[in-house]
């Protein structure tokens, strides 16, 4: 079903995929230029370097697209290490070193590959040969560690995942120590600020110490997702617009609910494409988004019909008298309505005008930022002289 879906579209590949780890979708990868040049700077000078954020806003593809880069000068490893187990750490450190280094004087790395599958060495053994090899390289290496930051919390001693993150790198404190290594390692978002004072208080006892550069991997703006967007696309063999895939509301809603994460971002629109295919569609519309973020809230078409109301004005009250007759119910129904789309972070609450809740999609903050009048209902009669709800264009007004 994928290859028809993407033949109904004209599409000659998946523009959604958020596979990193390809080499040839490292060309959608735009908007990180000046956290590329900084990272790579640090990392190049063999400082420490931690990459710090929430998951799917794009540590791992960051990490990739510097791994392109790295001049040749430079050996480089990368190692996913998603346990917190710091003899696994050191363990897979060991063996894809092996795997890029062709040689080193004075050390037989075939012999130390097969003791380290069949004598089930210890965590002291394996750093004593990691610092071998390290020590008597020609030239430095660069170690890429993705995923530590899904290390899981610790229920049964109470500890965060932060904290049970910080427990490995302490153990392995030693190995950033070791001259002609240097390390950039994916951390949970609140290292960003632990990192920073301990650096700006010239070093502390524990292992931050270690990272003279945190970066924050920041989400992307409205902007920059949808240049994302329109960038995947044309490289996808798309010949239109990213306005004319989607149905504009279905875009804005995907927009607003992704809150700047690049990688829920895609996987709504990837699900949403695959409803608007099943529907044979002309383009992705609203109801194929919404049913594919609703799959597992289960809200009811009221819902679903005032989300698009958002979408389309940008802002509501549950007072307006054209957005009750558009909905069909009173003021007390749809504020109810409001709170539940609140209560799933489908909506918020952005001001008040006199004494009434005004409710927009997420991201909404201010009015300053969405001037979208409260009223955006158009109220006419057909021939039979029915009454007739139309949303309609702010610039309509």
């Amino acid at each position: 079903m994928p290859q028809a879906a993407y033949a109904h579209f004209k599409l000659k590949l998946d523009p959604f995929t958020t596979l990193s780890l390809r080499p040839q979708n490292l060309e959608h990868f735009i908007g990180r230029e000046l956290l590329i040049d900084r990272v790579s700077s640090a990392l190049f000078s063999l400082s420490n370097v931690g990459l710090a954020g929430e998951p799917g806003v794009g540590k791992s593809s960051l990490m990739r697209m510097i791994q392109s880069q790295v001049p040749s000068q430079f050996y480089w490893a990368a190692i996913g290490v998603p346990r917190d187990d710091a003899a696994y750490f050191l363990s897979e450190l060991l063996r894809e070193m092996l795997v890029i280094i062709p040689k080193v004087k004075g050390l037989d790395l075939k012999a130390i590959g097969r003791r380290l599958e069949k004598e089930g060495l210890s965590k002291n053994e394996v750093f004593s040969l990691i610092r071998s090899i390290v020590r008597k390289l020609d030239k430095p290496l660069l170690v890429f560690v993705d995923d530590l930051e899904k290390i899981k919390d610790d229920r049964i001693r109470h500890l965060s995942r932060s904290e049970r993150t910080l427990q490995v790198l302490e153990e392995i404190k030693t190995l950033f120590e070791l001259p002609n290594i240097s390390f950039a390692i994916s951390l949970q978002e609140e290292f960003y600020g632990k990192v920073q004072s301990v650096v700006q208080e010239n070093g502390d006892p524990t292992v931050l110490g270690l990272f003279r550069h945190i970066v924050l991997v920041e989400k992307f703006s409205m902007a920059e997702l949808k240049g994302l967007l329109q960038r995947r696309l044309q490289k996808a063999g798309y010949t239109g617009t990213a306005d004319q895939f989607f149905e504009p509301e279905a875009l804005i809603l995907g927009l607003a609910l992704c809150n700047g994460n690049p990688r829920r971002f895609l996987y709504l629109l990837s699900e949403g494409m695959f409803r608007g295919y099943r529907r044979k569609a002309a383009r992705v519309e609203f109801q194929d988004v919404f049913e594919a973020l609703n799959e597992h809230l289960k809200l009811d078409n009221v819902c679903r019909k005032l989300l698009y109301f958002l979408a389309k004005s940008g802002r509501a009250v549950a007072s307006n008298s054209d957005l009750q007759a558009y909905m069909g119910l009173d003021m007390i129904s749809i504020a109810r309505r409001f709170d539940v789309l609140a209560k799933n972070r489908l909506a918020e609450m952005v001001e008040v005008v006199n004494g009434s809740k005004v409710y927009a999609l997420p991201g909404s903050k201010t009015p300053e930022e969405n001037k979208a009048p409260l009223s955006v209902v158009k109220v006419t009669r057909n021939l039979a002289g029915e009454k007739v709800f139309n949303l309609f264009e702010p610039e309509d007004n």
